[in-house]
């Protein structure tokens, strides 16, 4: 099969790249790094330098495509962060039906079942959306990761400064966890056994509370009063426009807590429930304790 990959060689994209060229196909990895293209052809695959808000480009490299991997990236700038999604997810239906290409597979994410009360994770629903009124003779697949483990990185500052890991969301109210190495044999799967009109899967790996999450990094970085602390979202807000994120940015991410917080987010999630993958917490533990040795 020839397959087109978004994500350059990113969490993802590269195990994805890896095990497709094992196995034989063509594939080719978009990147808009020309750095990245030696590498991305010593893997086997090869290298398409440009943006992917080119449409002219991306229904060139999308020509002759058995299937596309699509994921939106660099959506925390300082425009609005749901107008970029809709923005990119023209572009891509727009290259896709230029090119003729009959299979998708969209990186999604928890929470595009729901609408703008859902903050920042909104952009999915309308990725989603996008995708699905505009391509109604394309095989879709939309793939939803919980929340990435990466995403604790995050927090090593302050584990380090205060011995805390801040959140708006409920300490006590389980939330669900996943690891990128548990979404790529899901991703491999939907690009190389295409499902007919659309589908959407869930994908986790683990599902713990933050209180649980403090105790078992605490555990890994021998950190025993490592403790995760509720903040409210003024003050969280307040922290995240200090650091320099954007305001749009921010003020959406701070709405996602606080929507996890309140109301029944993994609804739909329990609906479809995954198979977890072996990718447990304490694993991304071990990771994340290394990385603090850095910090």
């Amino acid at each position: 099969m020839k397959i087109i990959l978004t994500g350059s060689l990113g969490h993802i994209s590269r195990p994805v790249a890896e095990q497709l060229v094992a196995a034989g196909h063509d594939v080719t990895v978009i990147s808009h790094n020309p750095q990245r293209a030696a590498e991305i052809t010593t893997l086997g695959a090869t290298p398409a330098i440009g943006s992917i808000a080119d449409e002219v480009f991306l229904t060139q490299t999308f020509k002759g495509a058995d299937a596309v991997y699509l994921m939106i990236t660099a959506a925390t700038d300082g425009a609005n962060i749901f107008a970029a999604g809709r923005k990119q997810a023209t572009i891509y239906a727009n290259a896709v039906t230029a090119a003729g290409v009959q299979h998708v597979v969209n990186l999604s994410s928890v929470g595009a079942n729901l609408g703008p009360e859902v903050g920042s994770l909104h952009i999915y629903q309308i990725i989603e959306g996008v995708l699905t009124a505009a391509l109604p003779n394309v095989n879709l697949s939309f793939i939803r990761p919980t929340g990435m483990y990466y995403n604790l990185y995050g927090a090593l500052t302050s584990i380090k400064r205060d011995h805390a890991i801040y959140t708006n969301a409920d300490l006590a109210k389980t939330q669900s966890w996943v690891a990128p190495a548990d979404i790529v044999p899901v991703v491999l799967a939907a690009l190389l056994t295409p499902q007919p009109g659309v589908t959407s899967q869930y994908v986790a790996s683990d599902e713990q509370t933050y209180n649980q999450v403090a105790a078992i990094l605490g555990a890994a970085l021998t950190m025993p009063d490592l403790k995760a602390v509720h903040v409210d979202d003024t003050t969280l807000l307040a922290n995240m426009t200090a650091a320099g994120l954007p305001v749009n940015f921010s003020q959406e991410y701070v709405k996602t807590g606080a929507y996890q917080r309140d109301h029944d987010f993994y609804a739909d999630y329990r609906a479809h429930q995954p198979v977890l993958g072996p990718t447990k917490l304490t694993t991304f533990a071990q990771e994340l304790a290394q990385a603090y040795q850095q910090v």
